[in-house]
């Protein structure tokens, strides 16, 4: 295991995930901690931090030390207004919709590198947050299905994300953004720009199949894929407390909030971080 010297890394699996000690993420980082996390964060993943309180600015600014703030929008409208948070809360009136394994925004041309989710409000039961490895499941593939899948393109799209736009925004931002909004293809499987390592990029609902094959082939191929993701041996699950800090490299992982704990209130706050156009096999 790598040695640290500002910080302590304590995993917690062998394939995903560990707790990092020695941090104050309300506060600007010391001379060469943020290059520590960050090497925490790609041996590992996902990595979690206790007891940060942090302010809407504080979230930001250590965000910040990972990459350039990603707002993570689709609006192309010159009026568009650039907010970096996303304050997922779950209320009996708004049941949770994140129960399946996912990556965020993979849908446009250059996706955002890191993920920062600050716990506001805690669930009495439940509600935990479950990540996996996508290098895991490209590993764990046989030599052929792999050289067999390198070629491949997703074609992305909102998925069920359009609807809760238009929940969220109304008719008309879902008329002017939505609607004219073009799906994207990206590498199947994805080479790490920092680690080198080939992860398949697997992305949820968000996946309208494989470009170039009938639709009953894609399904097939995504179906062997996916069935992977229940392996609990490259999972992690995280029981939240309040005001933790995740931090998650969407370029290697899947993630699931789970919703047992509907109708009780959960309300998390994330910020995304850095960007870059995903890098297949030999590009």
């Amino acid at each position: 295991m790598s040695s640290y010297q500002t910080i302590t890394v304590e995993p917690l699996t062998t394939a995903i995930g560990a707790v990092i000690h020695g941090v104050d993420a309300t506060a600007p980082l010391p001379n060469g901690q943020a290059a520590e996390v960050r090497r925490a964060l790609l041996d590992h993943l996902v990595v979690f931090l206790r007891d940060q309180d942090l302010t809407e600015e504080q979230q930001l600014a250590f965000a910040a030390n990972f990459g350039p703030l990603n707002p993570g929008s689709i609006d192309p409208r010159p009026t568009a207004n650039p907010s970096m948070f996303v304050n997922l809360e779950d209320t009996p009136e708004s049941p949770p919709k994140a129960d399946r394994w996912h990556t965020d925004v993979p849908f446009v041309p250059q996706p955002p590198d890191f993920a920062f989710l600050n716990m506001r409000i805690t669930p009495p039961v439940g509600g935990d947050t479950l990540w996996l490895s996508l290098y895991a499941v490209h590993e764990a593939l046989s030599p052929q299905l792999q050289r067999m899948i390198e070629p491949l393109q997703l074609d992305l799209g909102l998925g069920a994300s359009a609807e809760t736009i238009k929940e969220i925004f109304g008719e008309e931002y879902y008329n002017e953004v939505v609607v004219p909004f073009t799906s994207v293809h990206h590498p199947l499987v994805r080479v790490h720009p920092e680690t080198g390592r080939r992860a398949v990029y697997l992305c949820g609902s968000f996946m309208n199949g494989l470009v170039g094959l009938h639709r009953d082939e894609s399904a097939l191929v995504l179906g062997v894929l996916q069935a992977r993701l229940d392996d609990p041996n490259i999972q992690v699950r995280w029981k939240w407390r309040a005001h933790d800090l995740a931090i998650w490299d969407e370029r290697c992982t899947n993630h699931r909030a789970m919703s047992d704990h509907y109708p009780a209130h959960r309300l998390i706050r994330r910020c995304l971080a850095g960007s870059g156009t995903p890098i297949g096999v030999g590009s």
